[in-house]
């Protein structure tokens, strides 16, 4: 397992001021707001401080399954099959603006999607980074992720 600043800050909490913009979200639960706390965590330390060597890359869903707690792969929506992908594409090609955001807001993650923001071989990046978190009573819990701005998005 390594280490990274990322999981170092998720266990021990923020060091120092962070660089970049802070967004808080809030995640609503039935009287268990540190559990799901702690799982958020969980996952991310997992996902975080498993970091393949670049000559393994890039790494099988199924190796980044091994890594991730059973409880979140379970939880994630089951892979499409070729056909499925290719008649969701058909349906949401054909969606309004609006109806394509309240689609890709309403549709559950698959493990594969999901992992690709973590693995370093994916063209994908996540632009934010854990910076804190907290429940502030039973029913509710937050987190603060620090949003990695590029140049670009600066402006």
């Amino acid at each position: 397992m390594t280490r990274t600043v990322e999981g170092i800050r998720i266990f021990q909490g923020p060091q120092g001021n962070p660089e970049g913009v802070l967004r808080r979200f809030v995640g609503q639960t039935d009287g268990h707001s540190q559990s799901s706390l702690d799982r958020c965590k969980e996952l991310l330390i997992a996902v975080t401080h498993w970091i393949p060597p670049r000559s393994e890359l890039p790494v099988s869903v199924e190796d980044w399954k091994a890594h991730t707690p059973d409880w979140f792969v379970r939880a994630c929506a089951p892979e499409l099959s070729t056909a499925e992908a290719e008649e969701e594409l058909r349906a949401w090609r054909v969606l309004d603006e609006a109806g394509k955001v309240r689609y890709e807001a309403e549709r559950p993650w698959t493990f594969a999607s999901w992992i690709g923001w973590f693995d370093y071989s994916s063209d994908l990046r996540r632009s934010w980074r854990w910076w804190n978190g907290g429940a502030d009573d039973d029913s509710e819990f937050w987190g603060l992720p620090r949003l990695c701005l590029t140049p670009d998005l600066r402006g």
